[in-house]
């Protein structure tokens, strides 16, 4: 259903405009998912290698999630990051993150709660992006230099879209979506680079990509309605 609604807001229908490329991060408690609708291929001056990706793609990760997939986030990180995230928070993140695992039913109430919570889910996002982007890297050929090309170009993307419980509620939602951007100490990653933030505020993902098998042009504008706009603040 979310990729149905995240394809057809992208698309748009018939004289109702869609928003262009976009990506859709939606955090759960047993999996990350990422979205992203566009052409997978941006440039013309690359070899591609494997098969061809769609314009609409969708990843699941089941070992990403704040509860019972939370345990993988920590299989994810080396000990010289959980040692920084420790330091520059105060705090333990493995017996946090076991807590939540063995406790599903946690609902953040403290600030630090929340804290971790947005700690977290920007780790997974972070990760699940990481496996869902294509990359690229230079080859010499006889015809000099060129580039090579492996999964989807993101570059481009217009706008990342936040959806889910932990992204919805955050207090700083554009601070977990941020994640998701490239790392200019590693182009070699065809993450987005300057989209603009949006949230799904009112969690309609689901429901409209229902409705748009039946009332497709009134489920587009009611996407572009409730969609908030939020700015990046912190990275």
């Amino acid at each position: 259903a979310v990729l149905n609604a995240a394809e057809l807001l992208s698309r748009g229908y018939l004289n109702e405009e869609g928003l262009g490329d976009i990506v859709v991060v939606d955090i759960g408690g047993a999996t990350t998912d990422i979205y992203s609708m566009g052409k997978p291929l941006k440039r013309s001056d690359i070899i591609y290698h494997g098969l061809e990706e769609t314009y609409a793609k969708r990843t699941v990760e089941g070992d990403l999630g704040m509860r019972y997939s939370a345990l993988g986030i920590i299989d994810l990180l080396t000990e010289e990051e959980i040692t920084f995230i420790n330091e520059k928070f105060s705090l333990n993140l493995k017996e946090e993150i076991k807590y939540r695992h063995h406790h599903v039913d946690t609902i953040p109430s403290t600030d630090k709660e929340i804290m971790v919570e947005e700690i977290m889910a920007s780790i997974c996002a972070n990760k699940a992006m990481k496996r869902h982007a294509g990359q690229i890297k230079e080859i010499y050929t006889p015809m000099g230099m060129m580039y090579s090309q492996t999964g989807k170009d993101l570059s481009e993307t217009k706008y990342v879209i936040g959806t889910g419980g932990v992204i919805i509620k955050a207090q700083n939602p554009q601070n977990i979506l941020s994640s998701v951007l490239v790392n200019y100490k590693d182009l070699s990653e065809l993450r987005p680079v300057e989209p603009s933030f949006l949230l799904d505020q009112d969690y309609l993902f689901s429901s409209m990509g229902l409705l748009c098998q039946k009332e497709p042009l009134l489920a587009l504008k009611i996407m572009k309605k409730h969609l908030k706009n939020i700015n990046v603040t912190e990275v």
